[in-house]
C-alpha cells in the first residue's frame, strides 16, 4: 500500500500519483531490519580439573587434570614445565599405543604441592574452570 506524502491518501501498489493532489507517489520505506544481537558463546572448559580430598593431597603424585587427547595434554606438560612445575602423563605410552578415546581422558599428573599453582596457571592461560 503507497501513501501520499502530502495528503496521507492511501492507494494501490499499482499506483504512480495522488488524486487528489497530483503528488507522485513513492513506495513506503520499510524500517530497517535491526541485527539480531549475536547469540551468547557458551564455552566449554577446554578440560576439567580434578578435586583433590585431603587423602589425595598426601600422594606423591595427583591428577591435575583430564584432557580428551594426547597433544592436548602435552601442550599442558609443556606450559607447566616452562612455569617450573613438573608434570608428567602416567599412561603416555599405553596412550600413543591404544586409541585414547578407549578411556575417555588423558591424565596429567602433578606434585601436590604444585596443585593450586598449576590450577591457577591453567586457569589464567586457557579459561578453564
Amino acid at each position: 500500500m503507497k501513501k501520499c506524502p502530502y495528503c496521507g491518501a492511501e492507494y494501490p501498489d499499482e499506483a504512480v500519483m495522488c488524486a487528489i493532489d497530483h503528488t507522485p507517489l513513492k513506495r513506503p520505506v520499510e524500517p530497517p531490519v535491526k541485527p539480531r544481537a549475536p547469540e551468547p558463546k557458551v564455552v566449554e572448559p577446554r578440560f576439567r580439573f580434578w578435586q583433590l580430598s585431603a587423602d589425595e593431597r598426601q600422594k606423591d603424585f595427583v591428577t591435575l587434570v583430564s584432557c580428551a587427547t594426547l597433544p592436548e595434554a602435552d601442550l599442558i606438560i609443556s606450559t607447566l614445565q616452562t612455569a617450573g612445575i613438573e608434570a608428567f602423563i602416567p599412561d603416555e605410552s599405553v596412550m600413543q599405543i591404544l586409541n585414547p578415546n578407549a578411556f575417555g581422558y588423558v591424565r596429567v599428573q602433578i606434585a601436590p604441592k604444585d596443585y593450586e599453582a598449576a590450577r591457577e596457571l591453567l586457569s589464567d592461560i586457557y579459561d578453564a574452570s
